[in-house]
């Protein structure tokens, strides 16, 4: 039986999300990871970080933005929050968020649909 991720929103996980195991997609490790985050704020920073595969090989064929559109994440919604987010995080990064120094946020990739 497999499970899913309520981080990524990967479907194959071996072992329900929980006690300590680590998802290979993200890399969250439930019970740690989530103790003091949300699943959103965790999903938003593997998103700022790229989308990444954690460990090992990716499954053939793997798309994490067509793998989270399959598990009702709003694609294009989460890229834009992740991009606001990051903006805010970065302490080096001056721009403010809102009025005319704000810039409108980049594709991660090239295969969002």
């Amino acid at each position: 039986m497999n499970f899913r991720c309520p981080v990524c929103l990967f479907a194959g996980l071996q072992y329900p999300p929980r006690d300590y195991h680590i998802c290979p997609c993200c890399g969250t490790e439930f019970g740690n990871d989530d103790a003091e985050r949300t699943f959103e704020e965790l999903r938003e920073d593997w998103l700022f970080r790229g989308a990444n595969w954690f460990f090992g090989s990716p499954p053939i064929n793997w798309d994490p933005w067509l793998q989270l559109s399959l598990g009702g994440v709003n694609v294009k919604d989460s890229l834009f929050q992740t991009r606001v987010s990051g903006q805010r995080a970065m302490s080096s990064d001056r721009r403010k968020i809102a009025g005319s120094e704000y810039s409108p946020p980049v594709r991660l990739s090239a295969r969002v649909a």
